[in-house]
């Protein structure tokens, strides 16, 4: 009981059908059932690098975009949207345990097909949870990490307010130890951008900062002072937001260069 409820306080599911257009659907196996991921190209020629994109609590693969791939017109990419087990095709029941098994599958699967070519992964919200697990444990190439929560800690010091932590305590405690950001991010060594926004409500910035804190990879932060958890970015941070993007291609990209001109 006390894990679903954790499950209800986390996760907003949903299976409606759902244009995917410019998109080809993959069904991945997961246990007895699948995994539904969503692939799309950036540009047109075989792919030098992999994105592997994991979405907020209530966000479906059928949104995905190109992004980052388009910002670096010098990379053929392949892009992977994974939608969670009970979100849109995908089978089981939406569960914290089910991130842990998508980012598992979808990341096995991708790196058979890269053949050692980079994967870079990025992540929105809750998907900053899955991103940072394989971080800590497989090899990637960069992060992109937008809003991140460390959920434990959030849970019980944001959301707990209402019965004076006590309820909240109980659920933070069903939040599987692998979704730990606050010690994957310590374990991560891959280059990654934080995008924050400095006005969140659901994940507030000094939350966000905990793990900015504890990664132990090169790392740039960009906030955006007045941003709530999902707003657009403001145009005057772009700037500095495409400077930091291109600071993770010089860390990474050569990779991508070196296999580009062996294949």
């Amino acid at each position: 009981m006390l894990a679903r409820l954790a499950d209800k306080f986390v996760l907003c599911p949903s299976r409606d059908p759902l244009p995917a257009e410019n998109k080809q659907r993959q069904a991945l196996p997961l246990g007895d059932g699948q995994l539904e991921v969503l692939t799309m190209h950036a540009g047109a020629g075989e792919p030098q690098a992999f994105v592997l994109k994991f979405g907020g609590t209530g966000s479906r693969a059928e949104r995905a975009d190109l992004h980052p791939a388009e910002v670096w017109p010098q990379l053929q990419a392949e892009v992977w949207a994974v939608n969670y087990p009970g979100y849109g095709g995908s089978s089981g029941r939406a569960s914290m345990p089910g991130l842990v098994a998508a980012a598992n599958t979808a990341y096995e699967h991708l790196a058979r097909q890269a053949q050692g070519r980079p994967i870079f992964v990025t992540g929105n919200s809750i998907g900053t949870t899955c991103a940072l697990y394989l971080a800590a444990r497989v090899p990637v190439a960069g992060l992109l990490l937008r809003n991140p929560p460390p959920l434990k800690q959030l849970i019980v010091g944001h959301h707990g307010w209402w019965n004076l932590g006590l309820g909240a305590k109980l659920i933070a405690r069903q939040v599987p130890s692998d979704l730990c950001s606050l010690d994957n991010a310590a374990q991560a060594k891959a280059p990654a951008v934080f995008l924050s926004a400095g006005r969140d409500r659901v994940v507030p910035p000094p939350y966000q900062q905990q793990i900015f804190e504890r990664y132990a990879g090169p790392k740039q932060v960009v906030i955006d002072p007045e941003a709530d958890h999902a707003t657009l970015l403001d145009a005057a941070i772009e700037p500095n937001y495409r400077a930091a993007l291109d600071w993770l291609a010089r860390q990474a990209l050569p990779q991508a260069a070196n296999h580009a001109e062996t294949s």
